[in-house]
C-alpha cells in the first residue's frame, strides 16, 4: 500500500517504527468492520458513527496492541454471555482478565457488540462459546492462530424443546433468519444446570491450562472450588422445591428447561418457537394456568412483559422475575428458588383465600 493511500485510510502518518505497529491497527480494523456487518444495524447513520468511534479507539489504543492478549502478566479471555464469563474469571482467577461480549442487563435480541468488545475478542488468547448463533458469529471471524475458540459445552447432555416450550435462541434474533426456532432443537441454555455448570467449568479449566500451564496448579484449584459453590447451590435448590415435584411455572420465554430438569418441575412457555404471543397463544395459556391454578408468572428482565403481562390480568395473578443470563451461577440459583417457591406459596394461598 503506498504511503498516500495510507494516510487516506488510517488518517494518520507514520514514520519508521510506527509503519508496523499501525499497519497492525489498520488490519484489526478491517477485521473489526467485517464482524460488525454480521449484525444488524439500525440505520447508516448509526453505522457511520460506530464506525467512526471504532477507528477512534483503535489508532487511539493501538499503542497498546502488545498488552491485549496479556494485560500484565494475565490472559485476555472473552466470552459471548455474561455466566460464562463469571466460570471464566472464577477458574481463571488473577491469572486471567475474564470479558463477556454481552454486557450484563442487554438482551442479545437487540444488542450488536460494541467497538471495545469486538476489539476484545479480536485481541482475547481464548474465546469462550457455548455455540449459539450470535457467539458463532463472532467466532467465524476470529483468526485461529491468535484467537483459540473453546466450545464449552463439550459434554453437556443437551435437552430438547417439545412443542409446549418452544425454542428461542438468545442469538438468533426475532427475525428468524438463523431457523433454529424450532420444536425438538437443543435448548441452548446449558449453564442453568449445576452438572452442566460443572462440565463447563472444566472444559474452561483444561483450555486456561492448555494456553497457560504455568497456571495449572491454580486453575485446578479454583476449579474445584467453584465446583463445590455450583453443587452446594444445585442442591440448595433440588431441597428447597423438592415439595414441589411436578409443579408446572409458566415463563414469558423457555429459557429454564434444564433448572427445571434439575428440580423436576415443569417449564411451560408463553412464547412459542421464539414468536410473539397470538392471541390464540395466549387463550391456551390462559386455559392452561386456571386448569394448573397458576397464579405467578414469571419474565426475563430483558424480554418484553406485555404477554405476560395479558396472562397476569386473565388469571388474577402477578409477574414476578427470573433472570437466566445472570452471571454469578450460585448466587441465581438460589434466586430462582427462593423466587419459584414464593410463587407456589402464593398461588396455594390465593387458593386457600378462594
Amino acid at each position: 500500500m503506498n504511503s498516500s493511500l495510507w494516510r487516506k485510510k488510517v488518517g494518520i502518518t507514520y514514520v519508521n517504527s510506527r509503519f508496523f505497529l499501525d499497519f497492525e491497527a489498520y488490519w484489526e480494523y478491517l477485521n473489526v468492520q467485517r464482524i460488525l456487518k454480521r449484525f444488524s444495524m439500525r440505520s447508516v447513520f448509526s453505522y457511520t458513527i460506530l464506525t467512526l468511534f471504532l477507528a477512534m479507539i483503535l489508532f487511539t489504543g493501538c499503542k497498546d496492541e502488545t498488552k491485549n492478549a496479556v494485560t500484565a502478566d494475565r490472559l485476555l479471555i472473552c466470552s459471548g454471555l455474561p455466566p460464562i464469563a463469571y466460570l471464566a474469571s472464577a477458574v481463571g482467577g488473577d491469572r486471567v482478565n475474564s470479558r463477556t461480549m454481552l454486557p450484563e442487563g442487554r438482551s442479545p435480541h437487540d444488542y450488536s457488540p460494541g467497538p471495545e468488545e469486538i476489539r476484545s475478542a479480536l485481541a482475547a488468547k481464548l474465546f469462550f462459546t457455548t455455540g449459539m448463533t450470535y457467539e458463532n458469529k463472532i467466532s467465524r471471524m476470529l483468526n485461529s492462530d491468535r484467537t483459540g475458540v473453546v466450545d464449552v459445552g463439550k459434554g453437556v447432555e443437551r435437552i430438547l424443546f417439545s412443542g409446549e416450550e418452544g425454542h428461542h435462541d438468545h442469538d438468533a434474533g426475532h427475525k428468524h433468519d438463523d431457523h433454529d426456532h424450532e420444536a425438538g432443537s437443543p435448548d441452548p441454555h446449558i449453564w442453568l444446570s449445576a452438572d452442566n455448570a460443572v462440565i463447563i467449568a472444566k472444559n474452561i479449566a483444561d483450555a486456561l491450562t492448555q494456553a497457560d500451564p504455568a497456571g495449572a496448579s491454580v486453575y485446578t484449584a479454583n476449579f474445584e472450588a467453584i465446583k463445590a459453590r455450583l453443587q452446594e447451590s444445585g442442591n440448595y435448590a433440588k431441597t428447597e422445591l423438592a415439595p414441589y415435584a411436578n409443579r408446572a411455572f409458566f415463563v414469558y420465554h423457555p429459557a429454564f428447561g434444564y433448572f427445571a430438569k434439575m428440580t423436576n418441575l415443569v417449564q411451560i412457555s408463553i412464547e412459542l418457537e421464539g414468536r410473539e404471543t397470538t392471541a390464540a397463544r395466549l387463550a391456551e395459556i390462559i386455559k392452561h394456568a386456571r386448569e394448573e391454578k397458576v397464579k405467578v408468572v414469571f419474565v426475563q428482565p430483558r424480554f418484553n412483559p406485555t404477554g405476560a403481562k395479558a396472562l397476569e390480568n386473565a388469571i388474577g395473578g402477578k409477574v414476578a422475575g427470573l433472570d437466566a443470563l445472570a452471571s454469578d451461577i450460585p448466587a441465581n440459583f438460589r434466586a430462582m428458588t427462593d423466587a419459584l417457591k414464593a410463587g407456589f406459596a402464593e398461588e396455594k394461598t390465593r387458593a386457600e383465600v378462594k
